[in-house]
């Protein structure tokens, strides 16, 4: 791995003294260093074998999408809050980067999705990446939205209220888990379809397949006149009646750099309080 580009982000100050350190140390050891600090340039034409992210999980969320279809492996160093994908923390950085060169992390694909927005008439706008996941939401001053939820033109379901979140399986620790969705396992390759206050008490999260994608059409917005589809709550398009917010598996996969199955496991325990044993009892034989 010589060509190595180094994410992070010019406005938040914490992690810029760590980066250039890192820029620095990966020169002296004859490595071809590339450093970006604008968090919305695209990556799409940046050629490296390893990409350094330095943030928490949605400046990985934005190297994902930024890099389109030129996924290259990726390393997440966690200097933001939960850093639930990140696989390593700030101060575990050189370690983590040494590892990786040395081919000892292990790389593991993660789903993306293509979402976008078709309207009546049949066009729509580019595809655009994401990778936790995607909302059919209403405005925040309007009242409740009717939504039909369609796989390989079969009807799934119709919901009504808030909207209705669509999560892949990394996505399912983040928004849906929020709102009562369960967790998979990130190497699923299934979709999470958890509603927004739903105004029926038999609407409940639901599992499916992503091989069909996903169609969702927006029958009524209320009185807000659209609705919102947000990708990784990065990116937002509206939706007006009569025209479908469609997510199908991209043709390209999120290269992620970690240690390995159990890292997953590890997290949930400590940062979201995983079921285990009551701290009195951890020590009994």
């Amino acid at each position: 791995m010589q060509r190595i580009l180094l994410l992070g982000d010019e406005r938040k100050g914490s992690s810029l003294g760590q980066v250039h350190e890192i820029a620095d140390w990966l020169r002296a050891d004859g490595r071809d260093v590339d450093v970006v600090l604008d968090r919305e340039s695209s990556l799409a034409d940046r050629v490296s074998d390893l990409l350094i992210v330095f943030g928490g999980d949605g400046s990985l969320l934005g190297a994902a999408r930024r890099m389109g279809d030129n996924q290259a492996p990726t390393l997440g160093i966690n200097v933001g809050r939960l850093g639930f994908l990140t696989a390593f923390e700030s101060h575990r950085a050189k370690e983590a980067i040494a590892l990786a060169l040395a081919g000892k992390l292990r790389e593991e694909p993660r789903l993306l999705l293509a979402g976008s927005v078709t309207d009546p008439d049949g066009s729509g706008l580019d595809p655009v990446l994401c990778m936790n996941d995607a909302v059919v939401s209403r405005r925040a001053i309007s009242g409740m939205v009717t939504l039909r939820a369609s796989r390989g033109g079969e009807e799934i379901a119709t919901y009504r209220g808030d909207g209705l979140i669509v999560s892949t399986a990394a996505g399912s620790t983040a928004y849906s888990l929020a709102a009562g969705g369960p967790v998979l396992l990130p190497g699923l390759e299934a979709l999470v379809l958890t509603p927004l206050a739903s105004h029926a008490l038999s609407a409940r999260p639901l599992v499916i397949p992503v091989d069909q994608g996903l169609d969702i059409e927006v029958l009524e917005t209320g009185s807000g006149g659209f609705a919102f589809l947000q990708l990784d709550g990065q990116v937002r398009i509206k939706v007006t009646a009569g025209s479908r917010a469609t997510l199908r598996p991209a043709a390209v996969k999120f290269r992620h750099l970690w240690t390995g199955p159990d890292h997953f496991f590890r997290v949930l325990r400590r940062k979201f309080g995983f079921t285990g044993l009551p701290p009195d009892e951890q020590e009994k034989p």
